[in-house]
Protein backbone atom coordinates (compact mmCIF):
# COMPACT_ATOMS: atom_id res chain seq x y z
CA UNK A 1 0.00 0.00 0.00
CA UNK A 2 0.90 3.27 -0.82
CA UNK A 3 0.27 6.87 0.83
CA UNK A 4 1.05 10.05 1.42
CA UNK A 5 0.11 13.87 2.11
CA UNK A 6 -2.75 14.58 -0.25
CA UNK A 7 -2.61 15.01 -3.63
CA UNK A 8 -3.98 17.34 -6.21
CA UNK A 9 -7.38 16.58 -7.43
CA UNK A 10 -6.12 15.17 -10.78
CA UNK A 11 -3.02 13.17 -9.42
CA UNK A 12 -4.95 10.16 -8.23
CA UNK A 13 -7.22 9.44 -11.53
CA UNK A 14 -3.81 9.74 -13.16
CA UNK A 15 -2.01 6.97 -11.06
CA UNK A 16 -4.81 4.78 -11.08
CA UNK A 17 -4.55 4.72 -14.72
CA UNK A 18 -0.91 3.92 -14.94
CA UNK A 19 -0.87 1.09 -12.22
CA UNK A 20 -3.61 -0.14 -14.37
CA UNK A 21 -1.84 -0.05 -17.70
CA UNK A 22 1.90 -0.33 -16.62
CA UNK A 23 1.86 -4.07 -16.56
CA UNK A 24 0.23 -4.92 -19.61
CA UNK A 25 3.08 -5.39 -21.33
CA UNK A 26 4.00 -8.74 -19.35
CA UNK A 27 0.26 -9.57 -18.25
CA UNK A 28 -2.84 -10.67 -18.65
CA UNK A 29 -5.69 -9.82 -16.49
CA UNK A 30 -7.83 -12.07 -14.55
CA UNK A 31 -11.84 -9.81 -13.53
CA UNK A 32 -12.12 -10.58 -10.33
CA UNK A 33 -14.90 -8.18 -9.39
CA UNK A 34 -14.12 -5.61 -7.24
CA UNK A 35 -9.80 -6.31 -7.47
CA UNK A 36 -8.22 -7.54 -11.12
CA UNK A 37 -5.27 -10.09 -11.39
CA UNK A 38 -2.05 -9.34 -13.39
CA UNK A 39 -1.10 -13.50 -14.19
CA UNK A 40 2.83 -12.81 -16.30
CA UNK A 41 3.51 -14.58 -19.34
CA UNK A 42 6.88 -13.96 -18.53
CA UNK A 43 9.70 -12.02 -16.36
CA UNK A 44 8.75 -10.90 -12.63
CA UNK A 45 5.66 -11.37 -10.64
CA UNK A 46 3.17 -9.03 -10.65
CA UNK A 47 -0.31 -8.53 -7.80
CA UNK A 48 -3.87 -7.87 -7.73
CA UNK A 49 -4.96 -4.74 -7.70
CA UNK A 50 -8.27 -2.56 -7.45
CA UNK A 51 -9.88 -3.04 -10.68
CA UNK A 52 -10.38 0.75 -12.89
CA UNK A 53 -13.36 2.54 -11.87
CA UNK A 54 -14.45 0.32 -8.79
CA UNK A 55 -16.33 3.10 -6.81
CA UNK A 56 -18.05 0.47 -4.03
CA UNK A 57 -15.83 -0.50 -0.70
CA UNK A 58 -14.20 -3.51 -0.95
CA UNK A 59 -14.85 -6.48 1.25
CA UNK A 60 -12.51 -9.48 2.87
CA UNK A 61 -14.28 -11.97 0.86
CA UNK A 62 -12.80 -10.42 -2.39
CA UNK A 63 -9.53 -9.73 -0.86
CA UNK A 64 -9.39 -13.78 -0.27
CA UNK A 65 -11.36 -14.51 -3.18
CA UNK A 66 -7.85 -13.42 -5.46
CA UNK A 67 -5.64 -14.85 -2.63
CA UNK A 68 -7.22 -18.49 -3.44
CA UNK A 69 -6.51 -17.71 -7.28
CA UNK A 70 -2.49 -16.45 -6.62
CA UNK A 71 -1.90 -19.59 -4.72
CA UNK A 72 -3.78 -21.87 -7.23
CA UNK A 73 -1.88 -19.90 -9.77
CA UNK A 74 1.71 -20.28 -7.78
CA UNK A 75 1.87 -16.51 -7.99
CA UNK A 76 3.09 -14.10 -4.68
CA UNK A 77 -0.05 -13.50 -2.65
CA UNK A 78 0.40 -9.71 -3.27
CA UNK A 79 -2.02 -6.43 -3.39
CA UNK A 80 -0.28 -3.11 -4.07
CA UNK A 81 -3.22 -0.04 -4.46
CA UNK A 82 -2.85 3.60 -3.50
CA UNK A 83 -4.65 4.00 0.04
CA UNK A 84 -6.29 7.59 -0.95
CA UNK A 85 -7.72 6.09 -3.89
CA UNK A 86 -9.36 2.80 -2.43
CA UNK A 87 -9.21 3.43 1.37
CA UNK A 88 -11.62 0.68 1.97
CA UNK A 89 -8.94 -2.04 0.91
CA UNK A 90 -6.43 -1.74 4.15
CA UNK A 91 -9.38 -3.49 6.70
CA UNK A 92 -10.20 -5.62 4.20
CA UNK A 93 -6.72 -6.59 3.50
CA UNK A 94 -6.01 -6.87 6.84
CA UNK A 95 -9.29 -8.64 7.86
CA UNK A 96 -8.29 -11.59 5.48
CA UNK A 97 -5.51 -11.85 6.95
CA UNK A 98 -2.87 -10.16 5.02
CA UNK A 99 -0.09 -8.22 6.30
CA UNK A 100 0.13 -4.80 5.18
CA UNK A 101 3.01 -2.54 4.33
CA UNK A 102 2.34 1.11 4.38
CA UNK A 103 4.83 2.74 2.16
CA UNK A 104 5.06 6.95 1.31
CA UNK A 105 4.09 7.64 -2.41
CA UNK A 106 6.50 10.28 -3.17
CA UNK A 107 5.66 12.21 -6.28
CA UNK A 108 8.06 14.73 -7.93
CA UNK A 109 7.33 18.03 -7.95
CA UNK A 110 8.28 20.11 -11.19
CA UNK A 111 11.71 21.96 -10.01
CA UNK A 112 14.13 20.74 -12.03
CA UNK A 113 16.37 17.55 -11.45
CA UNK A 114 19.82 18.68 -10.51
CA UNK A 115 22.59 16.73 -11.38
CA UNK A 116 24.80 14.90 -8.62
CA UNK A 117 28.44 15.20 -8.47
CA UNK A 118 28.84 11.65 -8.77
CA UNK A 119 30.11 10.03 -11.84
CA UNK A 120 29.39 6.61 -13.25
CA UNK A 121 26.39 7.05 -14.46
CA UNK A 122 24.60 7.04 -17.80
CA UNK A 123 21.39 5.22 -19.43
CA UNK A 124 22.22 1.73 -21.38
CA UNK A 125 20.28 1.28 -24.78
CA UNK A 126 18.97 -2.10 -25.82
CA UNK A 127 21.94 -3.19 -27.52
CA UNK A 128 24.54 -1.85 -24.48
CA UNK A 129 26.70 -5.36 -23.70
CA UNK A 130 26.42 -3.74 -20.17
CA UNK A 131 23.19 -4.67 -19.88
CA UNK A 132 22.78 -8.21 -18.79
CA UNK A 133 25.28 -6.95 -15.68
CA UNK A 134 23.68 -3.83 -14.78
CA UNK A 135 20.14 -6.17 -14.46
CA UNK A 136 22.57 -8.71 -12.49
CA UNK A 137 23.94 -5.86 -10.39
CA UNK A 138 20.69 -4.38 -9.70
CA UNK A 139 19.38 -8.18 -8.61
CA UNK A 140 22.16 -8.97 -6.33
CA UNK A 141 21.01 -5.43 -4.71
CA UNK A 142 17.88 -6.48 -4.25
CA UNK A 143 18.51 -9.89 -2.43
CA UNK A 144 20.38 -7.74 0.11
CA UNK A 145 17.81 -5.21 1.77
CA UNK A 146 18.90 -1.90 3.51
CA UNK A 147 21.53 0.43 2.05
CA UNK A 148 24.28 -0.54 4.71
CA UNK A 149 27.44 -1.70 2.51
CA UNK A 150 27.56 -5.73 2.65
CA UNK A 151 30.25 -8.13 1.22
CA UNK A 152 28.00 -8.92 -2.10
CA UNK A 153 30.57 -7.83 -4.88
CA UNK A 154 31.12 -8.43 -8.87
CA UNK A 155 31.63 -11.73 -8.63
CA UNK A 156 27.97 -12.51 -7.05
CA UNK A 157 26.80 -9.84 -10.04
CA UNK A 158 28.61 -12.20 -12.15
CA UNK A 159 26.63 -15.38 -11.07
CA UNK A 160 23.33 -14.19 -11.32
CA UNK A 161 24.50 -13.02 -15.11
CA UNK A 162 25.01 -16.70 -15.69
CA UNK A 163 22.33 -18.23 -13.83
CA UNK A 164 19.70 -15.82 -14.53
CA UNK A 165 19.61 -14.40 -18.15
CA UNK A 166 16.60 -14.44 -18.70
CA UNK A 167 16.16 -11.44 -16.11
CA UNK A 168 18.68 -9.25 -18.65
CA UNK A 169 17.04 -10.30 -21.81
CA UNK A 170 13.33 -9.37 -20.21
CA UNK A 171 14.48 -5.69 -19.33
CA UNK A 172 16.65 -6.06 -22.77
CA UNK A 173 12.87 -6.38 -24.55
CA UNK A 174 11.29 -3.38 -22.37
CA UNK A 175 13.90 -1.33 -23.00
CA UNK A 176 14.00 -1.94 -27.18
CA UNK A 177 10.12 -1.84 -26.83
CA UNK A 178 9.58 1.73 -25.69
CA UNK A 179 8.22 0.73 -22.18
CA UNK A 180 11.67 1.35 -19.85
CA UNK A 181 14.77 2.98 -19.56
CA UNK A 182 17.43 1.35 -17.98
CA UNK A 183 19.72 3.44 -16.14
CA UNK A 184 23.65 2.04 -14.95
CA UNK A 185 26.16 3.10 -12.18
CA UNK A 186 29.76 1.77 -13.25
CA UNK A 187 32.91 1.41 -11.57
CA UNK A 188 36.34 2.36 -13.63
CA UNK A 189 37.74 -1.16 -12.94
CA UNK A 190 34.78 -3.43 -11.85
CA UNK A 191 32.13 -2.14 -14.58
CA UNK A 192 28.67 -2.78 -13.78
CA UNK A 193 27.60 -1.84 -10.03
CA UNK A 194 23.89 -1.06 -10.31
CA UNK A 195 20.89 0.40 -11.93
CA UNK A 196 17.83 1.60 -12.12
CA UNK A 197 14.74 1.62 -14.34
CA UNK A 198 11.91 4.24 -15.41
CA UNK A 199 8.98 2.85 -17.03
CA UNK A 200 6.53 5.39 -19.04
CA UNK A 201 3.06 5.27 -19.75
CA UNK A 202 2.10 8.66 -21.70
CA UNK A 203 2.71 11.26 -19.46
CA UNK A 204 3.57 9.36 -16.51
CA UNK A 205 6.19 7.38 -15.77
CA UNK A 206 7.27 5.41 -12.41
CA UNK A 207 11.50 5.01 -10.90
CA UNK A 208 12.02 1.25 -10.31
CA UNK A 209 14.15 -1.01 -9.12
CA UNK A 210 16.90 1.10 -7.87
CA UNK A 211 19.58 -0.85 -6.43
CA UNK A 212 23.50 -0.89 -6.14
CA UNK A 213 25.49 -3.89 -5.33
CA UNK A 214 26.51 -3.85 -1.20
CA UNK A 215 29.95 -3.51 -1.90
CA UNK A 216 29.73 -0.08 -3.37
CA UNK A 217 26.74 1.61 -1.28
CA UNK A 218 27.05 4.90 0.11
CA UNK A 219 28.62 6.47 -2.47
CA UNK A 220 26.03 8.39 -3.61
CA UNK A 221 25.44 5.81 -6.94
CA UNK A 222 21.84 5.09 -5.86
CA UNK A 223 20.93 9.18 -5.61
CA UNK A 224 22.49 9.93 -8.87
CA UNK A 225 20.78 6.93 -10.76
CA UNK A 226 17.32 8.48 -9.85
CA UNK A 227 18.46 11.95 -10.46
CA UNK A 228 18.91 10.45 -13.72
CA UNK A 229 16.13 8.98 -14.47
CA UNK A 230 14.18 11.76 -13.34
CA UNK A 231 16.03 14.00 -15.46
CA UNK A 232 15.00 11.57 -18.53
CA UNK A 233 11.97 11.27 -18.03
CA UNK A 234 10.93 15.09 -17.69
CA UNK A 235 12.80 15.56 -20.81
CA UNK A 236 11.01 13.63 -22.65
CA UNK A 237 7.71 15.13 -21.76
CA UNK A 238 6.67 13.14 -18.94
CA UNK A 239 4.66 14.99 -16.29
CA UNK A 240 4.47 12.89 -13.36
CA UNK A 241 7.46 11.09 -11.54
Amino acid sequence: MTSGPRPSADLLPALERYYDAAPGSACDTEDHGALTLFVPRSGFPYYARPTLGWASAITPHAVTEVLHRQRELDLPRALEWVHESTPSLLAAARAAGMNVEECPLLVLDREPVAPTRVSGVRLVPADDPALPLVRAAVNVGFRSPGTAVGPASTADRDAQAATRPESGRYIQDLVAAGLSVLAGAFDPEAGPVGGGNHNPRGDVTEIVGVAVLPAFRRRGLAAALTALLARDALEHGVQTV
